[in-house]
């Protein structure tokens, strides 16, 4: 059973929870008074809470991706999920590349940009083992 587990299901586990945590960290309400409110459009703050939502969406088709290639792996008769897996870490990478692009181009804050720098990484790692 651990034989199972390689380092495709280790980088599809990592990938989906990072982009459950991002993802609903950009659906939060950003402040709308304080030392950290920003003005903000609506547009751009419903783009940002609609890209969460694809991220956690992604994040828990990763993690479902990532169940059903452990069945698979244990014996089971199930059919190939590598198109499927590839196209959701490419999908993963282009939103990890918006976040990053939106990191770079806003006032900068350099944590921001190296985390968004993190989360491409790990989506283009994640396209690269499906």
């Amino acid at each position: 059973m651990l034989s199972a587990i390689g380092p495709d299901v280790g980088v599809g586990v990592v990938t989906g929870f990072w982009f459950i945590v991002f993802g609903l960290g950009k659906m939060r309400a950003t402040p709308s008074g304080g030392r950290r409110a920003v003005p903000t459009s609506g547009l751009a703050s419903a783009l940002r809470r609609l890209r969460g939502v694809l991220e956690v969406l992604g994040g828990l088709g990763a993690l479902a991706l990532v169940a059903v290639a452990f069945v698979d792996d244990l014996g089971g008769q199930l059919p190939d999920m590598s198109a499927i897996g590839l196209m959701l870490g490419l999908a993963l990478a282009v939103l990890a590349g918006w976040t990053v692009v939106e990191a770079f181009l806003h006032p900068r804050k350099w944590v921001q940009l190296v985390l968004a720098l993190a989360g491409f990484a790990l989506a283009v790692f994640y396209a690269g083992f499906r």
